[in-house]
This record gives structure tokens, C-alpha cells and sequence, in this order.
């Protein structure tokens, strides 16, 4: 199933990691835009993108994202910020009902924090801005 990404932060948050990776270059811009609308556009039916390498994969870093659902996600090909920062409400929605997490996704904003990490933001918890 093909799926549009849901919003123009989705495609910009997955366009700026692959700037980042390839060093920052000045006017490819419309050529990582391309990329990541159509790493999005083919992602699987969860709605998340296949994460570029060298992204920062510790979904961790995520308030109320331990190890006990860091491996949750990772169970369900979940294992980068990227992905988490590439689905849209409904995708995450769905995965929070299929892990039993109660809402905790949407009462810790997951969507948004993964964005603003993948975007370089540091993480919201101080004890995880050590670790970033």
C-alpha cells in the first residue's frame, strides 16, 4: 500500500537527516526533499520510513521511552527516531493500541519529541541530554 506522508514536518524532519549525513552540502536540498517524500511515500502500512543511516536510533531518548518499550518498538521494526518521526498521528495511535500502552504515546507526545529530536533539538528530560 503506498501512503502520502501526512505532513510537510514529516518530510522535512526525514529530509534534514539526510542533509545531516551527507555533511551539510549547500543546494542538494530539493534532492533530500525528493528522497525522503519518496522514502515516505513507500514506507510500510505503519507509516514509517526505512531510517537513513547514520541517524540517531536511541527512540530512547523519547520521554517515557525506557527499555522495557524501547524493545516493545524494536519487536515491531521500530528502532530509530526517524521512523517514530515519520508517522503521523493515526500510525502512532494504532501502535500504542497494539503495544497496550494505554495512550501513553499521545500523553507523552511522542510525534512531536521525536521530531524536534531527529530536527537536532535536545531531548526534553535532562538526564537524557547527557546522553544525546
Amino acid at each position: 500500500m503506498l501512503l502520502v506522508p501526512a505532513t510537510h514536518e514529516e518530510i522535512a524532519a526525514l529530509a534534514y537527516q539526510y542533509w545531516l549525513e551527507e555533511g551539510q552540502p549547500e543546494g542538494r536540498h530539493d534532492i533530500h526533499w525528493q528522497r525522503a517524500y519518496m522514502a515516505l511515500l513507500h514506507a510500510p502500512e505503519t507509516g514509517a520510513a526505512e531510517a537513513p543511516a547514520n541517524t540517531q536510533t536511541d527512540v530512547s531518548l523519547i520521554g517515557g521511552v525506557g527499555p522495557k518499550i524501547k524493545a516493545l518498538l524494536a519487536a515491531e521494526g521500530i528502532t530509530s527516531l526517524a521512523q517514530i518521526a515519520a508517522m503521523d498521528a493515526a500510525a502512532v495511535a494504532a501502535l500504542d493500541e497494539k503495544l497496550g500502552l494505554k495512550g501513553r504515546s499521545a500523553r507523552e507526545d511522542w510525534l512531536a519529541q521525536a521530531r524536534e529530536l531527529v530536527a537536532g533539538a535536545a531531548p526534553r528530560a535532562k538526564t537524557d541530554k547527557a546522553r544525546a
